[in-house]
């Protein structure tokens, strides 16, 4: 760890049948991808995020498909480590299909927060550099998510999902974790008949912003003011609609509108409110295009597109574009802006490459860099945060993924003319448990 801080500085068996449809649709889906929990797995595979998951959207419970894919992505199977019967189970479905399950466990241990300055009889208290004279921050495991998932689908048309997460609820000693913003629960109806038809999203649901990542450390839906808070958290689920639309193979769209309580409470425990003051209990709306080509000859696979997601003064603006060859890597870029009340203003960009080494194990680089300005209290405050992260996704067996990476990040922060500035580098573990 390495820092640079000015004193006032706060802070599987699975069935024939199923194996073949997994296949077959790999190989010759003409459907173009979008923008899912794992974006790499739709950009190397050439199929969209509604093969694997009840969604168009992508995240959230999966289907058949997508439990068996996952059930043949590990080093070894169960019967490698003695449970020789899971690798025979044919499905995460029961009462004849119309009743699916599964769960998302997700944990990370990590250091955050701000490194302290130290003081030695070598230099003034509170200004410090080096390895030796910083106070790292605490290592702590944070429990992001432990969300059962039940599906029911009573005609081939109708869905009905949801889950709840458990890592937000105190049970005993156990304490809750919560990010601002972030629902304990979501839950929604899907309403999609033929292909040609938009598929129709009703309850309680993520609005489909930009690139849905996996992981909640990614700049993208930050803000540099605030770096370690997503303005957009995991989990964020607001009461509303959305149509999600495929007309052609390349082409999407997707348009919704929705209550903005939870927006408002991310955004009213951040240094300035961008949405206004007065903004609680109004609407959000959002909008989103995007060009999905696929080169099959060449097995290639790419998206471009664009969201606009809002409420009140609140304005937040995201550009992607990916690429990837089928199951070689992708490379993805993103670029998000958001404006709004106290002058607020972000501006963040990542550029994301992934490698499979094997199916079972990607390596990963990601850098990225946040900006923001904002008027607060004391003044003008200006904000920058870098990233770089380089790490692995690592199948070991099936339903279980871990990332351990390495992450470097330079941080500074001026507000009413007093500065802060710091250096951070640490290992890092992810921990994904999932069905």
């Amino acid at each position: 760890m390495m820092a640079l801080l000015h004193a006032n500085a706060a802070r599987a068996g699975l069935s024939a049948r199923i194996a073949v449809v997994i296949a077959c649709f790999t190989a010759t889906s003409l459907t173009a991808p979008d923008a899912s929990a794992l974006p790499r797995m739709s950009l190397t595979a050439g199929s969209p995020c509604g093969t694997c998951h009840i969604t168009a959207q992508g995240g959230g419970a999966r289907n058949e498909i997508g439990w068996g894919t996952e059930l043949f992505t590990r080093m070894v199977g169960f019967e490698k480590i003695g449970l020789a019967s899971w690798d025979e189970a044919e499905s995460n479905q029961l009462l004849g299909g119309k009743v699916a399950i599964g769960v998302d466990v997700r944990t990370q241990l990590a250091r955050l927060g701000r490194p302290k300055a130290k003081a030695t009889g070598k230099q003034e208290a509170g200004f410090f550099s080096g390895f030796t004279e910083a106070e790292k921050p605490g290592l702590v495991v944070i429990p992001m998510f432990f969300q059962p998932y039940v599906t029911v689908t009573p005609t081939p048309w109708i869905a009905l999902t949801g889950g709840y997460n458990l890592s937000t609820v105190k049970l005993g000693p156990k304490e809750a974790f919560r990010y601002p913003g972030q629902s304990p629960w979501d839950a929604q109806l899907v309403l999609h008949g033929d292909a040609k038809w938009p598929q129709l999203r009703l309850g309680k649901l993520q609005p489909t912003i930009g690139v849905r990542h996996d992981d909640h450390t990614i700049l993208i839906r930050a803000d540099a003011l605030e770096p370690r808070r997503p303005a957009i958290p995991a989990g964020y689920a607001e009461y509303g609609g959305e149509l999600n639309y495929q007309p052609r193979s390349w082409l999407r769209v997707d348009a919704g509108a929705f209550m903005n309580q939870g927006l408002f409470e991310s955004m009213n425990s951040r240094p300035v409110n961008p949405m206004g003051a007065n903004s609680d209990g109004g609407l959000a709306w959002l909008g989103r295009v995007s060009l999905l080509p696929q080169f099959l000859d060449l097995g290639i696979n790419t998206w471009v597109g664009a969201s606009a997601f809002g409420s009140g003064a609140y304005l937040l603006l995201n550009g992607f574009i990916g690429v990837g060859k089928n199951e070689l890597g992708s490379l993805q870029l993103e670029m998000s802006r958001s404006t709004g009340d106290g002058a607020y203003e972000t501006l963040n960009m990542m550029a994301l490459a992934s490698y499979n080494v094997k199916e079972w194990l990607i390596a990963e680089v990601r850098v990225e860099q946040a900006t923001a300005k904002a008027v607060t209290k004391l003044g003008a405050r200006d904000a920058t945060t870098r990233q770089l992260v380089m790490g692995l996704q690592f199948f070991p067996i099936p339903y279980v993924e871990l990332r351990p990476e390495y992450r470097l990040i330079l941080a500074s922060d001026s507000e009413g003319g007093l500065k802060s500035e710091y250096a951070l580098g640490q290992y890092t573990l992810q921990a994904h448990v999932f069905f």
